[in-house]
Parts: C-alpha cells; sequence; structure tokens
C-alpha cells in the first residue's frame, strides 16, 4: 500500500510536535502555550486529512473524465486534485516548521500583579503604616528564554510610598547560565537567598498566603531589618541524594550600606574591600513528601550614614539560623529562625546578639477557602548600632523597626479563582521598644496576577 506523502508530513509534524514538548523547560507557562499550539495544529491536520479524503474519492470515481465537458482535458481533475494536494502538504510543512520553533521565539513571556488595599488601626497612626484605601503595587515580571541555556529574570515595581509619592523600583534584573541539571548561575539583582519566604514570593502579593510578609524579613524600604536584595553572583542547584532531594544556593555581592536608618543594596558598587556573601542549604527528604529543612547565614560589612549624608557608623553584620517549609493538599506551613551576632566597628559597643523568627500556618478547610495564622517575634539588641541605627527612619511612626516587637496575625483567604484572591487579616503588634505599646490592625486586600 503506497502512503501518501501528505500522510507522512501529518506523521511527522505530531513527532516533531511531541519532541518539541519534551525538549522545552519545565516552565509551566511555557508547557501551557506549547500544548494549546499543538492542540490547533493537530485540529487543522484532521480538517485537512478530511478533505484530502474526499479529493482523493472524487479523483477515483470512472464517470469523471466521461462526463468532462466538450474541450476540457480527461486528465484535468486529477492535475487539479494534485495541485490542491501539493498546496495543502506546503501549509502541513508550514505547520511543522511552526510547532518545531521554541516557545520564546513567539515572544517575550509577561506576567503582572496588581493588589487594592483597605487598611485601619486603633489610634491615630504617622510614618510608614497609614489607615484607608490603598493602591499596592502594579508588578511587572517577565521572564525571557534567551537560549538553551541561557535566560533571565526581569520585575519593575510601581508603588506608592508612604507619602503617597508614585515610584518605580527595578526589584530584580538577574541574567543566567544553566550549567547543567543542578547548577543554575545567575548574575544581577536578585533575592537574596535566605529562609523560604524571601525567594518563595516576590513582590506580587497575590502569590502570597497573607497580605503582609512577616515584619522582620519586610522590604528594605519598608522597614526590614534583612538585606531582601543582593547585587551580585548567584549560584543555585538540586542533586538527588539517597537521603532526599540537597537543594544549596552560594551568593557573593555588593555590601550594603545603611542611609538615614534605610538599608541600600549599592547597585552601582561599593567602598568596601569585603563583599556579601551567604549561603543556603536544605533537604526534602524522601521520607516526608512536601517537608524541606535548611540552614543559612549571610555575612557584610555595613557603613551607615545620617540625613546629611556624613558617616556615623560602620557594623559587621552576621547572621545565621534554620528554616522549614511543609505543603500539602491543604496544609501550608512555614517557620524561619535568624540569629545576629554583629560587631560594632566604628564606636565601642562590642559584639552584640539578637535573634529574630516566625512560624505561619495556612489551612484550606473548604474549597477556595484558607484559614491563616502566624506569630513573629524579635528581640533586638538596642546596644547593637545594626538595630539602634534603624529607627532613625521611622521615629514618627508607632513602630520602631529595629525594635523588639512581638506579633499575632490572623487571617481568611478566599480564591476567586486560579489567579485573584480577596484576603483579609486582623493583626496585633507589641512594640516592646517603645514602651510595649499595642497597635491592632485590620487589612483586607484584593489581589490578581496575569
Amino acid at each position: 500500500m503506497k502512503i501518501h506523502p501528505l500522510r507522512i508530513s501529518i506523521l511527522s509534524l505530531s513527532l516533531l510536535a511531541a519532541f518539541s514538548a519534551s525538549a522545552q523547560s519545565s516552565d509551566s507557562e511555557r508547557i501551557k502555550a506549547l500544548e494549546q499550539k499543538f492542540n490547533q495544529s493537530l485540529s487543522v491536520i484532521d480538517q485537512l486529512q478530511k478533505r484530502i479524503t474526499e479529493l482523493e474519492q472524487r479523483a477515483a470515481q470512472p464517470t469523471a473524465a466521461a462526463m468532462a465537458p466538450a474541450g476540457v482535458s480527461a486528465s484535468a481533475p486529477a492535475e487539479s486534485v494534485n495541485a490542491r494536494v501539493e498546496t495543502l502538504e506546503k501549509t502541513v510543512s508550514d505547520l511543522a516548521t511552526s510547532a518545531s520553533k521554541p516557545v520564546s521565539d513567539a515572544g517575550l513571556p509577561l506576567h503582572g500583579f496588581i493588589d487594592v488595599d483597605y487598611n485601619r488601626s486603633n489610634g491615630q497612626q504617622a510614618g510608614y503604616d497609614k489607615q484607608g484605601f490603598r493602591l499596592g503595587t502594579f508588578d511587572i515580571y517577565l521572564t525571557p528564554q534567551l537560549g538553551d541555556r541561557v535566560k533571565g529574570l526581569v520585575e519593575l515595581a510601581y508603588e506608592y510610598d508612604q507619602n503617597g509619592v508614585l515610584s518605580a523600583d527595578l526589584e530584580r534584573l538577574q541574567l543566567g547560565y544553566v550549567a547543567s541539571d543542578s547548577l543554575t548561575v545567575w548574575g544581577g539583582r536578585f533575592h537574596t537567598p535566605y529562609g523560604y519566604w524571601n525567594t518563595a514570593f516576590h513582590h506580587g502579593a497575590e502569590i502570597q498566603t497573607s497580605i503582609t510578609r512577616p515584619r522582620m524579613i519586610a522590604f528594605e524600604d519598608q522597614g526590614g531589618i534583612l538585606p531582601s536584595h543582593t547585587v551580585g553572583v548567584w549560584g543555585t542547584g538540586k542533586v538527588d541524594t539517597a537521603a532526599g532531594r540537597l537543594s544549596y544556593d552560594a551568593f557573593v555581592g555588593n555590601s550594603d550600606s545603611m542611609r538615614d536608618g534605610e538599608l541600600d543594596y549599592n547597585a552601582s558598587g561599593f567602598n568596601e574591600a569585603a563583599p556579601t556573601v551567604g549561603f543556603r542549604l536544605g533537604i526534602s527528604p524522601r521520607a516526608v513528601s512536601g517537608l524541606t529543612l535548611g540552614v543559612h547565614a549571610v555575612q557584610e560589612k555595613i557603613d551607615s550614614f545620617d540625613a546629611g549624608a556624613a558617616q556615623n557608623g560602620q557594623i559587621n553584620m552576621q547572621m545565621v539560623g534554620a528554616f522549614g517549609f511543609f505543603e500539602s493538599d491543604q496544609w501550608e506551613l512555614i517557620g524561619e529562625y535568624y540569629h545576629f551576632n554583629n560587631q560594632d566597628l566604628w564606636g565601642s559597643a562590642g559584639t552584640n546578639t539578637s535573634w529574630a523568627g516566625f512560624m505561619q500556618g495556612g489551612y484550606q478547610f473548604a474549597p477556595r477557602w484558607t484559614g491563616f495564622a502566624r506569630y513573629e517575634k524579635a528581640d533586638l539588641s538596642q546596644n547593637d548600632p545594626y538595630f539602634y541605627l534603624r529607627n532613625s527612619q521611622f521615629t514618627d511612626s508607632p513602630t520602631n523597626y529595629g525594635s523588639a516587637y512581638h506579633q499575632t496575625t490572623l487571617g481568611l483567604r478566599y480564591d476567586l479563582d486560579p489567579r485573584s484572591a480577596l484576603k483579609a487579616q486582623v493583626e496585633q503588634i507589641i512594640d516592646e521598644g517603645n514602651g510595649s505599646q499595642v497597635v491592632n490592625w485590620l487589612r483586607t486586600q484584593y489581589s490578581v496576577r496575569f
């Protein structure tokens, strides 16, 4: 039996599309795009094959030549069919060529996040946290695939500060090279790899269960006590072992400075000879599916400057700690611990120890409904200039971000659909560094990703 060339083309297209799908990255968005493209190709092929069968049947009818009008060659129907088959074959060939192209050739993958909030608290508030409706963050997230091994990540966030001024911040700008299945090297500005939260949840509010991040790991411009971003080089990967999957991160970058109490990641370079360095090491044991446990550490030398750009301190910041994460169909558990052993290199405060940590649990008790709770506590020495100087930026706020505190948060999340959520949470902050003042908050949020 002779196999028609078009049938061979159709078979080739199916194999080619299947091969293309298996060769792509595991990224869910790219796989989804490729599957959609493949399904569209199969639909077109099915229509073409039905049309070919119809044309072949018409060409094979014995009365075709006898019924031809005078002056028309008996071979005309066959020639017409052959011409149309050639056209269809070219169409299938073009589809095969299109399906074989990487998904990255189809355009630049773009994602985004938007949120709108309403906050209310007891008493008059000043400083960073204010009451009322609030426009949240408009976050643009790009993931260009620049080649088989080269990839990029760009995150640009637009948000209003506490004074109502709109600003744009290039939160992440990374170029990566996939050296092997177990090693990817990134260069640029990235989220500092410590704990779980800081690299799992970025500036898009919809992807995290709660409305707010734990205060101790808030972003630098929101009073966080840790450098949430680094400009430098970061190596990361995972390796399967007999005990489970081992994940690792190691980075080196520009040391931060502290300017009027706020950490500055120094995108254009730094003056100190000693860069910031750190690592994170985790294990996901085979015995407990969904569990990850690990340790982390960061060290850097930080110069501090007052509002007039005059240096007022220098600190050797050293942090070591541990973290854990567990996720199942219904549960989400996150815990992180940070121990500080900071040395005053400017004055006579010597070496001071402090610690901070939090635990958050979430439980999906019904379809689309998730309840969550978080407890966080920080015991931060005010003899340590790293924490004492952080309070200078937030002196008009009821919350001193560099002082000791503990906080309890309870909340509820309802997923309207897979890409949008309504959230509400209540929180109570006991500010131990400000006369144990009690601050209560009600926060609500509508967040969307696209």
